[in-house]
């Protein structure tokens, strides 16, 4: 093998010791309605350079005077800390109940929300995503993927956090070392309970 050949392989090896390394992250939560566990949840986030992707994937299935099978879905992309794309679909018993999508064209956000067109001319730094992985300190309110607007975020002693969802439901979240281990949701007729799986 030739000396040239042997620089040109040294110089990718080096080239490829330089390129950003995936940073991978999962965490796993149990659901449950009382005592009863009925589905998980699958938070990651995956930042490679100036790009983080967060992923929120849930499966569940209850009762509630008829039985519900929920696959909820959604990605939410960050580059330089602001949002650039968001997908969320949303299916109860097979059907699909949510489908938004919004992306960042320079100036506004548009795209669809269950067939409307949407526009959000705000830049977002903070979504409901990036919950699972990022403690809200000081953070007053925060972009819903879902609702495709911001909501209210009510701070509360010892690491807690009230969100206050379009649909009149609250979330109440709790922190350990930045990370979310808990939430509550309040529904009209239960509580649902997503808790971090040790």
């Amino acid at each position: 093998m030739t000396k040239k050949v042997w620089l040109s392989l040294l110089l990718i090896v080096l080239l490829s010791s330089w390129c950003p390394i995936n940073d991978l992250q999962y965490l796993k939560y149990d659901i449950f309605v009382g005592d009863n566990k009925i589905g998980e949840v699958l938070a990651s986030k995956n930042t490679k350079g100036i790009l983080t992707t967060y992923s929120v994937q849930t499966n569940l299935s209850f009762r509630v005077l008829e039985t519900y099978d929920v696959n909820y879905q959604l990605s939410s992309s960050y580059k330089n800390n602001y949002l650039i794309e968001s997908a969320l679909k949303n299916i109860v018993n097979g059907k699909l109940e949510d489908d938004v999508h919004i992306k960042w064209d320079g100036v506004q956000y548009t795209g669809h929300a269950n067939k409307k067109a949407v526009r959000v001319k705000e830049r977002i730094k903070h979504s409901i995503a990036k919950l699972y992985f990022h403690e809200p300190a000081g953070i007053e309110r925060i972009f819903s993927e879902k609702y495709t607007d911001f909501e209210k975020l009510k701070s509360e002693p010892a690491n807690e956090y009230v969100l206050h969802l379009g649909d009149g439901n609250k979330s109440h979240y709790k922190y350990s070392n930045g990370i979310c281990t808990q939430v509550t949701s309040t529904k009209s007729f239960f509580k649902i309970l997503i808790k971090l799986r040790r």
